[in-house]
C-alpha cells in the first residue's frame, strides 16, 4: 500500500468513526429527550458520511424540536436511500404534515406533501391539500395547484368549498393557458348551480378563455375560427375588460375580410369604458387612426 492509499484508508476510517461516534451520542441525547442537541449531533453525522443510517432519526428529532421543513427534507432523502423503508418515509411525512398544518407551517406542509407525492403517490394528502393548492395558486405556482386541488375537491367539507375550488382548479388552468381543461371546469360550475357569486366568477372565466383561443386563432391566421370565440367572449357575463378585448378581436377579424365598416366599430365599441391611456384603448385608438379615423371617441358633428 503506498502512502497515498494510506492516507486516503485512515481518513475514510476515522469518518466513519466520526459519524458513529455522533450517532451514538444522538441516541443517546434523544433517550435523554435532548430533542436539540440529538438533532445537532445527528446533523453532523449526516455531513461525515453515515447517511441512511441516520435520515430517520434526524427526521424524528426535527419533528420534537419543530425544525419540520429538515424533517420533511429528511424522511424524503430516508426514501431515496433506502427504498425499501418508503413507508416508514411516507409515514413520517404525514406526521409532518399534521404537525405543520397544526402551527400553520405553510412552508413545512407543503415540503411534506410534496414528499408523500413523490414517494407514495396512492396515499392521501388529507385535509391539508386545499392549504397547499390554494398557497400554490395565489402564487401563481399553476403546477402544483393543479397537483394538489383534485385532492382538495374531493376532501373538500362542503359542496359550497368543493365549487369554490373547482372554480380555483378552472383559473389555475387558465393560466397555464390550458383553456380547453379551464372552460370544461367553469362549465361544470356553472352546471352545479350552487353559489351565484363563484357562478358569475366562472362565466367570467369560460369568457377569458373564449378570449384567449380567439386570439389564438386569429395569430394563428384563422380569422373564420377566431370570430366564433370572440363572439363567445362577448356574451353577458364577461367582464368590461372582456368584452373591450373581444371587441377588438371582431375588429382584427372583420378588418382581415375587408370589412372597414365593420371593423370601425369594433374598434370604437373597445374604446367604451375604457379609461384614458388604457392599453386596450391605446391599441383600439391606434388601429383607428391607421384607418384615418382620429379622436373617433368624439362625437360626430352635424349642421
Amino acid at each position: 500500500m503506498n502512502r497515498r492509499t494510506a492516507v486516503l484508508a485512515l481518513a475514510t476510517f476515522a469518518c466513519a468513526q466520526s459519524a458513529a461516534n455522533h450517532e451514538i451520542l444522538g441516541d443517546r441525547l434523544y433517550a435523554a429527550a435532548d430533542y436539540r442537541s440529538a438533532l445537532a449531533e445527528y446533523q453532523l453525522g449526516l455531513r461525515a458520511g453515515r447517511g441512511k443510517g441516520l435520515h430517520a432519526k434526524a427526521a424524528a428529532a426535527a419533528l420534537h424540536t419543530g425544525d419540520l421543513g429538515f424533517a420533511a427534507q429528511e424522511y424524503r432523502a430516508l426514501a431515496h436511500d433506502d427504498p425499501s423503508r418508503s413507508d416508514e418515509a411516507a409515514d413520517g411525512l404525514e406526521r409532518t404534515a399534521r404537525q405543520a398544518g397544526g402551527l400553520n407551517d405553510r412552508t413545512a406542509l407543503a415540503a411534506a406533501l410534496d414528499g408523500l407525492r413523490e414517494i407514495a403517490p396512492s396515499r392521501s394528502l388529507g385535509p391539508y391539500a386545499w392549504i397547499v393548492a390554494l398557497d400554490a395558486a395565489t402564487a401563481g405556482n399553476t403546477t402544483d395547484a393543479m397537483a394538489y386541488l383534485p385532492t382538495a375537491i374531493a376532501t373538500a367539507p362542503d359542496a359550497a368549498t368543493a365549487d369554490s375550488l373547482l372554480y380555483v382548479y378552472g383559473e389555475a388552468a387558465a393560466l397555464a393557458k390550458d383553456c380547453v381543461t379551464a372552460a370544461a371546469v367553469f362549465e361544470g360550475v356553472v352546471r352545479r348551480q350552487r353559489q351565484s357569486a363563484v357562478q358569475d366568477a366562472a362565466r367570467e372565466g369560460m369568457a377569458r378563455c373564449a378570449l384567449m383561443r380567439g386570439d389564438a386563432m386569429l395569430a394563428a391566421g384563422h380569422p373564420a375560427d377566431a370570430e366564433v370565440w370572440f363572439q363567445k367572449a362577448s356574451t353577458p357575463g364577461a367582464g368590461n375588460e372582456v368584452g373591450r378585448a373581444a371587441a377588438l378581436g371582431l375588429g382584427d377579424v372583420a378588418l382581415a375580410r375587408g370589412d372597414l365598416t365593420t371593423a370601425v366599430d369594433f374598434y370604437q365599441q373597445a374604446l367604451v369604458g375604457g379609461m384614458p391611456g388604457d392599453t386596450l384603448a391605446q391599441r383600439a385608438q391606434e388601429k383607428l387612426n391607421a384607418l384615418g379615423k382620429a379622436d373617433s371617441t368624439s362625437a360626430p358633428q352635424h349642421e
